[in-house]
């Protein structure tokens, strides 16, 4: 991978330590120059899956963004041609279509960095999360980090019967007038009212409370039910994962307010 990214990348010693992924074993990696053992800065980061023989995160820190005020910026077709060469490179043989591409800065820095996220095309039920996602320096076109969902290699059937849109949508409108919003969303937070459901597929968690799956859960067939709250701005949406075969809630994302990119 590093070879990959850096062709003039200089050997690192590498240190590998055991974890968990996703609730499934990993291993954990750590790259630094210079003898074995010894404590200098990290060069690169990455967690591979045995399971299916990928790297899920890799970070290499050389590549980090280091704009200075007032330095260029590369142009956001330029930087989806680099985008699709770093996808084909890092992971050939695989049918990737970019979804998305968008700059925004790090926090309280001068950074600026493009993150381009990918997914197999032609899929039945799409990820509402594309499962491949490349972190680039906006300065340079460099790529500092890559981070992909192994499920995506075989998301699975979905359900043979599954609930139809409306009743996920009084499904989730039931639940969440029943719960308690202000944890998330400050105090006298309250439910206003659902969008239109659409199924996608989404990776379970314990958003809002609500019930969560075994860690090692694979993604699962969903209806996705964006939601408002009372009085909120226009132009914010939240989203509630309803599983498409029981009904029962698998999590959900809180929206962003919708804004331009920083430039």
């Amino acid at each position: 991978m590093r070879r990959r990214v850096d062709a003039q990348a200089p050997p690192l010693q590498v240190s590998r330590w055991e974890r968990l992924y996703h609730g499934r074993p990993a291993v954990e990696l750590k790259g630094r120059p210079g003898a074995a053992g010894d404590s200098g800065p990290v060069h690169e980061y990455a967690i591979y899956d045995p399971e299916t023989g990928r790297v899920a995160t890799y970070v290499y820190f050389p590549h980090a963004s280091t704009r200075r005020a007032g330095e260029p910026i590369i142009s956001l077709s330029e930087i989806s041609t680099r985008a699709d060469v770093l996808a084909r490179t890092l992971l050939p043989g695989d049918a990737l279509t970019l979804v998305s591409i968008q700059r925004y800065r790090a926090s309280g820095q001068e950074s600026f960095y493009y993150e381009a996220r990918y997914a197999p095309p032609q899929l039945e039920i799409p990820f509402f999360d594309p499962p491949v996602r490349l972190l680039l320096d906006a300065s340079t076109g460099r790529l500092f980090r890559l981070d992909m969902d192994s499920d995506w290699l075989q998301p699975g059937a979905g359900p043979r019967a599954r609930i139809s849109r409306q009743a996920a949508g009084r499904i989730a409108a039931l639940l969440l007038r029943q719960r308690d919003l202000s944890g998330a969303f400050g105090e006298g937070a309250r439910f206003g009212k659902i969008g239109e459901p659409e199924l996608f597929l989404v990776r379970p968690n314990a958003w809002l409370g609500f019930h969560a799956e075994d860690p090692a859960a694979r993604v699962r067939v969903a209806w996705v039910v964006p939601f408002t709250l009372a009085g909120e701005a226009a132009g914010r949406q939240h989203s509630l994962f309803v599983d498409a075969s029981g009904g029962h809630a698998l999590g959900g994302i809180a929206g962003q307010d919708d804004a331009p990119l920083a430039r």
